[in-house]
């Protein structure tokens, strides 16, 4: 083995701290928000602004429905009713603490069951679905059961909105027992969105005819910046709209700040007067 003298040491160590300097810490991501309205058989609608409808950020739990799809897909979970036992362990909020179906799991965001599910998928499986979907930056490095909150994987609003567009037409690479399930337990009771922490209200009362389906999220990505999402469908009659809310701030950003955001353009759309 060559020992080199201290003060070459000196000098490489030296050297590997300046190169260290010269590489930019990761920054968060711009403070912003987007909103995307989509009307089915007409086309965009509406984008404010279209600056930040681009950027990519963490899904959060905007994922659970991709995710829900894969699992259905490849027979992890057999329908919207299958029961994982909740088992003790500390959970963040009340409504997890207890089993959960798919369904259910979908409708109070419970963490735990879908960790259950990527388990269940293994890395492989997580990656194969996340390329068939063509789901935002496909990437599912950062951890086996958490790349999803704040972690690797990465998609913009125009994505969500992509996607979403192909799982409300029939479009996915999945089967279609699998799409018509998730959009089924995506359905939200009236007047509200529902998710960790309960219900919130949703521009109430809707119009009679109106269907609201829905899925929220909220995470802390690597930059430590929060991002707020809810994504989804709205159906009235003959007309249906896709659309995508997203804020992205600082530590004060309110949990609900996207779900205010999709309220008040959807009433100002005429979707939901």
């Amino acid at each position: 083995m060559t020992v080199r003298p201290r003060t070459t040491v000196l000098r490489i160590a030296a050297l590997v701290a300046a190169t260290v300097a010269r590489v930019p810490a990761q920054s968060p991501a711009p403070s912003g928000s987007c909103f995307l309205l989509y009307e089915i058989g007409r086309g965009e609608t509406r984008r404010e602004p279209a600056s930040s409808c681009g950027l990519r950020v963490t899904p959060a739990s905007t994922f659970k429905i991709p995710h829900a799809l894969a699992a259905l897909d490849a027979g992890v979970v057999a329908g919207p009713d299958v029961i994982f036992k909740y088992d003790g362990r500390p959970v963040d909020l009340d409504n997890w603490r207890r089993d959960h179906s798919l369904a259910s799991a979908m409708r109070y965001s419970v963490v735990w069951y879908f960790q259950r599910i990527a388990e269940a998928l293994g890395p492989v499986r997580e990656r194969e679905y996340l390329e068939r979907l063509n789901y935002g930056n496909r990437d599912s490095s950062s951890g086996p059961t958490t790349f999803w909150i704040g972690g690797s994987l990465l998609i913009s609003p125009e994505e969500e909105q992509e996607f979403l567009l192909r799982l409300y037409g029939d479009r996915l690479p999945v089967s279609k027992n699998a799409m018509r399930t998730v959009r089924d337990i995506l359905r939200q009771p009236p007047g509200v969105v529902m998710n960790a922490t309960g219900e919130h209200g949703f521009d109430a009362p809707w119009p009679r005819s109106a269907v609201v389906s829905a899925k929220t999220g909220s995470a802390t990505d690597r930059t430590g910046s929060n991002v707020r999402w809810i994504v989804g469908h709205v159906q009235r009659g003959s007309r249906s709209w896709i659309f995508a809310s997203n804020v992205v701030g600082l530590g004060d950003t309110p949990a609900d700040a996207a779900i205010d955001l999709a309220a008040r353009a959807l009433r100002e759309s005429g979707v939901l007067p």
